[in-house]
């Protein structure tokens, strides 16, 4: 079973983060088409038991987007089949997958997974992929629970840039650190708009490291959402640390996440020091 591979530090295509091997997969051929029950038979192309009529679509990003972050977040759909946990083959069900800059896999091959077919084995409909800047044509895929390919794909070419930037004022009173922040090319807006390319809302991460592209943002005392799309506040250590609070330095990431609260890339950090 595959976990979300979150894409780090992408120059050439789009990912750093090696991922786990696939065990238990099948080769079910190229040349194939389905019997009732979904196994690829000659001449058509496996489908795991999913009617003809059943499609898949990047709801973000747009076709022709330019993503001003590299890192490119993403919604799916799917019609006429179910979208679940890899695992288990299951007829008429499928987990998603992207390859990056490369064309989708042959129905009845097994996805391989590395930096251009990056697997989302947990069911999920969204992420964030890290891009490096350029020109990118993503496709979207669905495989069966082991992982071999079915004839479901949609695809979006996409321009990513790199001038999103965050930046953050800050002054302290005791343990009170009042903060205003402002982002150049992105969007502040509440969690409750969902996920959309170029737009995210605020998270104060407390004295200890951002969160990775893609992962989702904790909620505890070091992790502090401003789902309402603030972009300015107060916040209060020693209310929020509790018993860990004393006074002195404490830096401070401000990191911008999607919808779903998974981290991206625009971001930023501040020093304060309390008394």
């Amino acid at each position: 079973m595959f976990d979300e591979i979150s894409r780090r530090a992408m120059l050439r295509l789009g990912a750093g983060v090696a991922a786990a091997s696939i065990a238990g997969c099948t080769d079910q051929g190229n040349d194939s088409t389905n019997d009732d029950s979904g196994t690829p038979t000659p001449d058509g192309e496996y489908m795991n038991g999913v009617g003809d009529d059943a499609a898949i679509s990047f709801d973000v990003p747009s076709d022709g987007t330019t993503i001003h972050s590299p890192s490119l977040q993403w919604t799916a759909s799917a019609d006429g089949v179910t979208i679940e946990e890899a695992g288990q083959v299951n007829e008429g069900a499928g987990h998603y997958h992207i390859m990056i800059d490369t064309e989708p896999v042959t129905p009845g091959e097994t996805i391989p997974s590395d930096d251009q077919h990056i697997h989302y084995g947990t069911g999920q409909s969204d992420g964030v992929l890290e891009l490096g800047p350029g020109e990118h044509t993503l496709h979207l895929q669905v495989a069966d629970g082991e992982h071999t390919a079915m004839g479901l794909t949609d695809s979006v070419d996409v321009t990513v840039e790199d001038t999103a930037t965050l930046d953050v004022s800050t002054s302290v009173d005791g343990s009170v650190v009042d903060w205003e922040a402002t982002a150049e090319d992105y969007t502040i807006e509440p969690s409750s708009n969902g996920v959309n390319s170029n737009s995210g809302h605020l998270h104060a991460i407390i004295d200890t490291d951002p969160v990775a592209v893609g992962e989702v943002i904790p909620s505890d005392a070091r992790h502090v959402h401003y789902g309402d799309g603030s972009t300015s506040g107060t916040l209060d250590l020693e209310e929020q640390l509790g018993e860990e609070y004393e006074p002195g330095e404490y830096t401070i990431h401000f990191q911008v996440g999607s919808g779903t609260h998974r981290g991206t890339l625009v971001r930023t950090e501040t020093t304060v020091t309390t008394s």
